[in-house]
């Protein structure tokens, strides 16, 4: 049997896919592909574990292979009425990290005319109820810590954790850096938070507990490339000479004057 590292997969919203001009960073993946995805790394071997389960095993070092956790960031509705049943039907865990400050309002990336919301304070606690979705934290209004320092990181994740646990009425152990960037002040602060994990994504981080590494899946990845990034090789492959070359020969067809 091929080899199965450890993965963990983080999405967005689940839907039709909408025009480049609304979502222009892809954000939405449609059902049948995630399904489709979930199905593949199942047929691979992969166990779905909760987040804070394979955290957990970071105490170790690395996590055994063929674990596989899934992610979803902003807490979009679609997480309840799509995303939940998914979930339920294929028994497969997942943590959506939701912003209590953001709550019932349009998604901050994905145009308005779109109608991709965040979901309000009764459907959180819905989702919440599911005995498949964890929710986590992902600031309270999406707030990027690229340059937080020490201080201004406690308290922002400590302050969505707090609201976010004043609406759940339990404890709230997982956050994920929003758009994935951090500070160097951030890992420990997210412990001092409260914290048991912090994910990050694209080429940061990796086995460790706030530095949690996540591979971003997207409305336009095609079958190969969700396998080279479940596999962790996709941008090892994007930035060799036999990526640039492929991305320059898709770029010379579509677009024959503007090469450069």
């Amino acid at each position: 049997m091929l080899p199965r590292p450890p993965a963990v997969l983080t999405y967005h919203a689940l839907g039709t896919r909408l025009p480049r001009e609304q979502d222009p960073a892809n954000l939405v993946v449609p059902p049948e592909a995630f399904r489709s995805q979930l199905l593949s790394m199942r047929r691979r071997g992969y166990e779905f574990i909760r987040l804070l389960d394979l955290a957990a095993e970071l105490e170790n070092g690395s996590p055994p292979k063929g674990l596989c956790a899934v992610t979803f960031d902003d807490g979009t509705l679609d997480n309840l009425t799509i995303l939940e049943p998914i979930l339920r039907q294929l028994q497969v865990p997942a943590t959506v990290f939701a912003c209590p400050g953001l709550l019932g309002e349009p998604h901050p990336d994905i145009a308005p005319e779109a109608g991709v919301r965040l979901l309000d304070e009764d459907e959180l606690r819905q989702l919440d109820q599911s005995p498949w979705v964890e929710i986590g934290s992902h600031t309270s209004e999406h707030t990027e810590l690229v340059d937080a320092d020490a201080g201004e990181a406690l308290r922002l994740m400590t302050e969505s954790r707090v609201q976010l646990e004043g609406l759940l009425d339990h404890p709230v152990l997982s956050f994920a850096y929003p758009n994935c960037t951090y500070s160097a002040s951030c890992p420990e602060a997210a412990g001092k938070a409260g914290y048991e994990v912090a994910v990050t994504c694209g080429q940061r981080g990796g086995w460790k507990r706030y530095e949690l590494h996540r591979e971003l899946i997207d409305g336009l990845d095609s079958r190969l490339s969700f396998e080279l990034k479940a596999r962790g090789v996709f941008f090892r492959l994007y930035e060799s000479p036999f990526g640039r070359l492929g991305r320059w020969a898709v770029r010379s067809r579509r677009h024959p004057d503007s090469v450069r």
